[in-house]
């Protein structure tokens, strides 16, 4: 399957800011189930961009805008190839390793960030009853019954920041908290996990807004890591498009940034994805664009009757 994914971030400022340095995780990985055709970048106010790949092998882009604005854009286009995931979960039989996982898996068993080791959560994990001595298949499907039963999909009642904890207390929650205590629960079995960022592309009718999406992967001794959407309580398909990996949400946050001056940030994010008919060479190019807002050396007078509206947190959650 081919898909197109548009992600667009708008921040206002209700007065001007100096200096802004933002950091954005939005570019498609190539990973062995997809490969990225082309990238598209975009960001006003005109300034340069640089990137660099994270300790996970995401790719970053990061500016700097050093005068005064009260508005930032940016537009990122992917046209991305997915293919269906070859490992059947079921078909996991082998156990947890019983020796102590090599140095590049100890991350993925380790908590913190979002994910808390508290007596909630060992709680949560006594009433599965699955032994961590069953196959690891066995294992993960286990748990993402067990979430899919206890928790309800509901918006707006947890945060970008808010944690296992907050999860299991309130009882619902979107899919980046789905996505932290699957993490927590395996990792109590042993099972070293991942969280992924992405989108997962959905039919909806012709450009009506969608959203980013988180779901984890796990690691198996025999096929490597293997995903899987607790939120949807089911494996991932080539609806699926992987942008970053991480510990948990901390470390791959779509976008990320700090400002100087003592202005409200307020921020709208859009995600559309779209199916691509044809067959398309997938040779990857990458290009960076530029959004022509404007800046000023000194704070401009405000025209009296400017409105901001507050379209958003600050965080950018996931939510699908």
């Amino acid at each position: 399957m081919h898909l197109q994914v548009e992600h667009r971030l708008a921040f206002v400022y209700d007065t001007f800011i100096s200096e802004s340095f933002l950091e954005l995780r939005v570019q498609p990985k190539t990973t062995p189930q997809q490969a990225v055709a082309s990238f598209e970048l975009a960001v006003g106010p005109p300034t340069s961009v640089h990137r660099y790949r994270d300790w996970n092998d995401n790719l970053t882009h990061h500016f700097t805008i050093t005068k005064f604005h009260d508005r930032i854009e940016v537009s990122a286009r992917s046209l991305v190839e997915t293919r269906l995931a070859g490992v059947a979960i079921g078909s996991l039989t082998e156990r947890p390793a019983a020796d102590a996982p090599s140095y590049t898996l100890r991350d993925f068993l380790e908590f913190g960030g979002p994910v808390k080791l508290t007596p909630t959560l060992r709680a949560a994990h006594r009433v599965i009853g699955l032994t961590s001595t069953a196959p690891i298949g066995e294992q993960v499907l286990a748990v993402g019954a067990h979430i899919h039963e206890r928790f309800e999909y509901r918006k707006n009642v947890t945060a970008y920041d808010s944690t296992t904890e907050d999860f299991l207390k309130i009882g619902g929650g979107v899919c980046q908290d789905f996505a932290h205590l699957m993490l927590g629960l395996l990792r109590l079995r042993e099972i070293p996990c991942r969280y992924v960022s992405g989108y997962l592309h959905v039919e909806r009718k012709k450009r009506e807004p969608s959203q980013s999406h988180a779901w984890v992967e796990f690691h198996s001794p025999t096929a490597g890591w293997v995903p899987f959407d607790p939120t949807h309580n089911r494996p991932v398909d080539e609806r699926y498009v992987v942008v970053g990996h991480g510990r948990h949400y901390d470390d791959v946050p779509p976008n990320k940034g700090i400002y100087r001056g003592i202005a409200k940030e307020s921020l709208k994010a859009e995600v559309v994805t779209e199916v691509v008919p044809g067959n398309i060479v997938s040779t990857l190019r990458e290009e960076i664009s530029h959004i022509d807002l404007p800046v000023f050396r000194e704070i401009p007078a405000r025209p009296p009757d400017r409105i901001v509206t507050n379209v958003a947190d600050v965080g950018t959650q996931q939510q699908q």
